[in-house]
């Protein structure tokens, strides 16, 4: 209920369509329960004609068709009215929540993303809003109106025969008891609906991204036999719901059949006994069947709104989610004069295991600083931990004697420009994806950007040139065409201090060349970090840090490695001959 409560003042956002959606929905309410009033008039007015036989129209005839017309004719028009305003007020709160989601999970820390696959968090999402507004429609412009009905249908039955108002009075609590005595369990079955439409959306969304690796292995057989595992699952659980509900529907139409066989009898029975008029008796009815329809809609909205309270749950769960990196209070603007970064008695792990032990490592201003080592001795952990994609769990890094963990996580990461093995493109154009960096730039800025890194040639021979779409992931270029276009990006960024996480690795040696070339133009003047497994990419660094299990165990410059007959120097041996001059 605490979740159903937290929708319900997230829909309150907007008081003024709020008023509005429930106003005309009274209106229009109270008009559709005024109408069995004059059928009432209409039987009455039968009914005296019969008493007298007389043929003649009576003047209250045409009264009671003047105020039939005009109930219909208002209730239709003051629902299309409150149609109109309920749209308008449901997709302001969709706004309001897809703002708040969005804007959170851009807030939260690298590690939520790289523990939760982007298909679970994209179904969380989009069932989570869209329900949203499903329940607040039905809740406060269905539900609540409906409740009113039945009261006030209630009272007029009480007004006919206090006979019929009891009966209708305790059928409707039965009706509802039996729908939320069914209620956990159906919540139950479909909790785990929900999970395993997650699994099938991330095994659908898992497959789309790596298609090319599904494809290059022959394995399509195992991924859609894993697929319609989980499918077959998904609609083994719907059935089952289905078939829960269908058993809780026989009560449930029960408790109304015998309600309404009571009122039909009895009305029936004192219509010719003579202790009601065969008006009040069709008014009586009217009520009785008008107050069934709303209970069905009622415990079955109430059911639905159930049902996706779970997934607005979900996105109230990541709402809750706190990123595990966030700005100290009092953080300030990091300013680079010079660039030099430092290191200190650096210690982190995930969980349990030490990526970084005790490191100590300083990068002088305007030098370009090396890391090799094998995968997993901490590499690429430690310029996350620069970028503060992590917190240390020991020690300091600074920037011109700055912690990182008392500026601004946004000038931080301004101040720093990446160049990764994986740079994602976006599906937008060449010319948007290199002015990424900086949206504000020129066609100048950004074709002087795309010729130092190389990627100019390429560009004039797609077939839109600096307009051609890029497609999804940058499908539509080869991995060196790519890396050039994020080579491009960073140049135009401009900043102080570079990082270069593996940019050259699984490319051929000639777009390694172009790319290498560009490179050490974009690092020209700049505090440089670079992580490679190719020393043909390192060689000419001012340092070279060789990493093992989380320490440095070697450094020095190129050839000072070498003679070293360390580490570096057996990696070296291992890649003579196939590095690049």
């Amino acid at each position: 209920m605490r979740d159903f409560w937290r929708a319900l003042r997230l829909a309150a956002s907007d008081k003024k369509l709020m008023f509005i959606a429930l106003a005309t929905v009274t209106v229009s309410i109270a008009f559709n329960v005024a109408i069995p009033l004059a059928f009432k008039m209409l039987f009455d007015v039968i009914g005296e004609a019969a008493k007298s036989g007389s043929t003649a129209v009576p003047p209250s005839f045409w009264q009671a068709i003047a105020l039939y017309a005009t109930l219909w004719i208002a209730n239709d028009a003051f629902g299309q009215v409150n149609f109109y305003y309920t749209v308008l007020w449901y997709n302001k709160t969709r706004e309001i929540l897809s703002r708040r989601v969005y804007a959170h999970l851009e807030s939260l820390s690298l590690n939520y993303f790289e523990n939760n696959s982007v298909g679970k968090i994209k179904e969380r999402i989009d069932k989570g809003v869209w329900e949203l507004n499903d329940i607040i429609e039905a809740t406060l412009t269905e539900i609540v109106p409906q409740f009113i009905y039945i009261l006030i249908a209630a009272g007029i039955l009480f007004s006919v025969n206090w006979v019929f108002g009891t009966i209708l009075m305790a059928s409707a609590p039965i009706f509802i008891l039996i729908s939320l005595k069914f209620s956990p369990l159906l919540l139950q079955i479909q909790d785990k609906s929900r999970d395993s439409n997650e699994k099938l959306s991330g095994i659908m969304t898992e497959s789309i991204i790596n298609i090319k690796t599904i494809k290059s292995y022959a394995t399509e057989d195992r991924h859609l036999k894993a697929f319609i595992s989980q499918l077959l699952e998904s609609i083994r659980l719907d059935i089952k719901y289905v078939s829960r509900r269908i058993f809780m529907n026989i009560f449930r139409l029960l408790a109304m059949d015998f309600t309404q066989i009571a009122i039909i009898g009895l009305g029936v029975y004192w219509t010719i006994t003579g202790e009601i008029t065969l008006g009040a008796f069709t008014l009586a009815w009217q009520y009785t069947n008008r107050s069934m329809q709303p209970l069905w809609y009622i415990t079955r909205l109430i059911d639905d709104v159930q049902k996706k309270m779970r997934s607005v749950k979900r996105v109230f769960e990541l709402l809750d989610t706190e990123s595990e990196i966030v700005d100290n209070p009092n953080a300030k603007k990091l300013k680079v004069t010079k660039g030099s970064i430092c290191f200190k008695n650096i210690t982190f792990g995930y969980k349990d295991h030490k990526v970084v032990k005790n490191l100590s490592l300083e990068v002088p201003a305007g030098k370009v600083l090396a890391i090799v080592g094998k995968s997993g001795s901490g590499k690429t952990t430690l310029v996350k931990l620069l970028s503060r994609f992590y917190d240390t769990q020991k020690g300091i890094i600074t920037i011109d004697g700055q912690n990182v963990c008392d500026v601004t996580q946004k000038s931080l990461r301004e101040g720093i420009g990446v160049v990764l093995q994986d740079s994602i493109l976006f599906n937008n154009s060449v010319a948007e994806n290199i002015a990424y960096s900086r949206p504000s730039a020129k066609r100048k800025e950004i074709e002087i950007a795309a010729k130092q890194a190389n990627a100019d040639l390429f560009i004039a021979n797609l077939p839109s040139k600096y307009e051609t779409v890029v497609g999804e992931r940058g499908v539509k270029l080869s991995g060196g065409e790519q890396q050039r276009i994020n080579i491009a990006r960073a140049i135009l960024k401009n900043p102080p201090i570079l990082v270069l996480d593996e940019a050259t690795s699984s490319l051929d040696s000639e777009s390694e060349q172009l790319i290498q070339d560009a490179l050490w133009r974009l690092i020209e003047g700049k505090t440089t970090i670079i992580i490679a497994h190719r020393l043909s990419t390192v060689m000419k660094a001012d340092i070279i840090v060789v990493m093992d299990k989380g320490r440095i165990s070697e450094m020095g410059t190129h050839s000072d490695l070498v003679a070293q007959k360390g580490i570096y120097s057996k990696l070296f041996e291992i890649q003579s001959g196939g590095y690049l001059t």
